[in-house]
């Protein structure tokens, strides 16, 4: 029975992983804006969820204590911001000391971090993989190089599945959130994704 339950996990999980790079592939193809990678988001976590329930799956809900749990080896967990019931960006933790902040599929921005206590520092850079020029890529390009390797962000468990960020170049964040009107690139708080969301 267990290894029953097992085999159906697995097709579970290659069915949506072959899924997602079907419909990655295919947004990686067209120019779109911001919408597009929010219904590939929204298409993705649907299917996701339609999948689970067809096999009765039941997830357990992500918690945190502490930061050093965000951010622990064996662990790997996606924060995200929503705007109008939708992903607007999404902070990984899967990387030894290396924030990577999605903003599409197409979007990413890399910063190196460091725990503090129980804070998470993540320090400035430009280092930035994205295959159109979008409006964070513009602003990001157009940032003084004197900020690289300053703390800019300083995020701290608010509760066990919020995380609250503070902005120590509040000038930079500034700059940064006010080169889109229809997006916030660096916002207070994030939640936890669950369900494998994004």
């Amino acid at each position: 029975m267990v290894e029953s339950i097992t085999h159906k996990n697995k097709i579970v999980k290659k069915t949506f992983f072959i899924s997602a790079i079907t419909i990655l592939f295919t947004a990686c193809n067209q120019r779109g804006s911001t919408n597009d990678s929010s219904n590939i988001s929204d298409t993705l976590h649907t299917r996701q969820l339609n999948d689970s329930a067809q096999q009765g799956q039941i997830s357990k809900k992500l918690v945190f204590k502490n930061v050093s749990e965000i951010v622990a080896d064996s662990s790997y967990s996606t924060w995200v911001m929503f705007q109008d019931s939708s992903a607007s960006l999404a902070l990984h933790f899967q990387y030894k000391d290396t924030l990577a902040v999605s903003y599409s599929p197409e979007c990413w921005l890399m910063y190196p971090y460091k725990l503090d206590g129980n804070k998470i520092v993540v320090y400035w850079d430009n280092n930035i993989d994205s295959k159109y020029d979008f409006d964070i890529v513009k602003a990001v390009n157009n940032t003084d190089k004197k900020y690289i390797g300053k703390p800019f962000m300083i995020l701290e468990l608010k509760n066990d599945t919020t995380l609250r960020a503070t902005y120590p170049l509040k000038d930079l964040i500034l700059k940064l959130n006010n080169s889109s009107k229809e997006r916030t690139f660096f916002p207070d708080t994030y939640i936890i994704a669950q369900d494998g969301y994004l």
